[in-house]
């Protein structure tokens, strides 16, 4: 191993006469002293490390900030890798539906033939997982069109897959319509421990843009099904999805009180922000500045920060890059990423046919890679981002763009690191 020097993956900063010091190896980030703040800046800029004060030394080794750089980029490599051929988890994105009984106008899934799951199709699914021998564990993410339209089945598949020798643990991403007493009974005991929901806003911008595909209204029905699952499913964990553009930025903090107050603080809301999947109503799309401004305005106005505007030092590979992932068509068809469901030009295969579309596969598997990307493996998140969405990276290659899906703190990484300290040092206020 080379010697350890200060590392590249150090981030100094002062403001309001604070001193911060992040490091992306580690996804530390600590207060220090004006000497310091000073020794490391000297270090910074080129100093020999053996002059450090033990103490001083010994913090930096404890988080990386004294490293060999080579090595732990070479070791980020090799886990990545490693994680990508892993076989004892094992994750399926299932949808046992496209049907869907919203109309929501951003959605990808807008158009898709109304295809569901049958029988054979869930025992094949089932023998799938038996196939996998090396997994130990498993977890299920039920989605769709809107899986709670096939309720009994989700019902139906997940008692068999519970009744295999895996650990096993599902979500569902719904748009919460369909929970009625009956269901909410009965999902508590499917080992579903969250459901995420969209609301776009309170009642009347909410039910102008998700409604049911006769128009009908939403909102209501929707809280209430929450309640209802906070009474009969109540370790489930919620969160509430709001897709912010231009027509209801401003309705944010309303609905995020709204929804605190409502369920006592017991239902996550957080921001999220829609792709131009569709082609309808893109203008009113935010940009990649405007998403940025918007995290800032939240701690600024409300104290509200968001774990997506602070690195995520994770290690973890969603379906495109890694082998034991797979997201499963009603028919058993095998896609890439669930944003491809419905989209017969992207199934790679299919769970009984194995590979049908090799090259797709081959793609999707080895397109953009971070780890091959100089610009990625240069920069300063690369250890606490990973190089960001692969299905983005790929869409912008294949668009002709860079490849780089980079996090919005890159931008203006000393802001949000501050607005981070902040509410680290002081209770949130309420917005």
């Amino acid at each position: 191993m080379a010697e350890n020097r200060f590392s590249r993956f150090n981030h100094l900063f002062s403001r309001e006469n604070v001193n911060l010091l992040y490091n992306s190896l580690s996804n530390a980030f600590v207060a220090l002293d004006k000497e310091s703040f000073d020794l490391l800046s000297k270090l910074h800029a080129g100093d020999d490390t053996s002059t450090l004060p033990e103490d001083i030394k010994g913090m930096l080794l404890k988080i990386k900030g004294i490293a060999d750089d080579e090595f732990e980029v070479n070791k980020i490599k090799y886990v990545t890798r490693s994680t990508r051929f892993d076989h004892s988890h094992l994750a399926l994105t299932i949808n046992p539906t496209l049907v869907c009984n919203f109309a929501c106008p951003y959605c990808f899934e807008y158009d898709h033939n109304g295809k569901t799951m049958t029988t054979e199709t869930e025992d094949r699914i089932v023998d799938f997982v038996k196939s996998h021998s090396e997994a130990k564990s498993m977890r299920i993410t039920w989605f769709g069109g809107e899986p709670l339209i096939a309720f009994d089945r989700i019902e139906s598949l997940s008692k068999k897959l519970m009744s295999l020798d895996l650990e096993y643990d599902a979500g569902i991403i719904s748009n919460g319509y369909l929970v009625n007493e009956d269901v909410a009974k009965r999902i508590s005991h499917l080992h579903i421990t969250s459901m995420q929901i969209t609301l776009d806003g309170l009642k009347e911008r909410h039910d102008s843009r998700r409604c049911l595909k006769n128009g009908g209204a939403t909102f209501d029905r929707i809280i209430s099904s929450m309640k209802l699952l906070r009474e009969f499913a109540p370790d489930m964990r919620i969160g509430i999805r709001v897709n912010i553009d231009h027509e209801n930025d401003q309705e944010f903090i309303t609905l995020y009180k709204f929804i605190t107050e409502e369920f006592d603080g017991k239902v996550s809301v957080f921001p999220a922000f829609t792709g131009d999947s569709t082609e309808k109503g893109t203008c009113n799309l935010y940009n990649r500045n405007e998403r940025r401004e918007f995290a800032i305005k939240m701690f600024n106005e409300h104290g509200l920060v968001f774990d997506s505007f602070y690195p995520q030092s994770f290690r973890m590979e969603c379906a495109i890059r890694k082998r034991a992932t797979y997201v499963i068509g009603p028919e058993g068809e095998l896609y890439g990423c669930w944003n491809d469901v419905g989209n017969p030009s992207r199934v790679y295969g299919n769970i009984s046919e194995n590979l049908t579309n090799e090259s797709l596969f081959i793609s999707y598997k080895t397109k953009a890679d971070p780890l091959e990307d100089p610009n990625c493996l240069q920069c300063l998140l690369f250890p606490a981002c990973n190089g960001g969405c692969p299905y983005e990276r790929i869409k912008r290659l294949e668009r002709g763009d860079p490849p780089a899906d980079c996090p919005l703190i890159k931008d203006n990484i000393d802001s949000h690191l501050w607005n981070h300290y902040l509410c680290r040092q002081k209770p949130i206020p309420n917005p």
